[in-house]
């Protein structure tokens, strides 16, 4: 083998090299950007979550309420038909 071709042999051997490094950068990077897409879905599924538990806390909350105040009403009826009952 003649120098020229030692160093051609070497050339190559360092594109070979070069291009491996670079496919390994760029699978890293891939899998990196499909990592925080991952996170950020689940990050946005819990979000979603959150939100309607919170939605239907406040249907509760208002259910509850309309309760209370149909409770009231029905004891202040109560409370008149009792009167007029004494009345009469």
């Amino acid at each position: 083998m003649s120098k020229g071709e030692v160093v051609d042999q070497n050339n190559q051997n360092s594109d070979t090299e070069i291009h491996a490094v670079r496919r390994a950068v760029m699978v890293a990077l891939l899998t990196t950007m499909g990592d925080a897409i991952s996170v950020t879905s689940t990050v946005l599924k819990s979000e979603e979550n959150h939100k309607e538990q919170q939605n239907k806390i406040d249907e509760l909350k208002n259910m509850i309420q309309h309760l209370n105040d149909l409770t009231e009403k029905v004891n202040n009826l109560n409370q008149r038909i009792y009167k007029i009952k004494d009345i009469v």
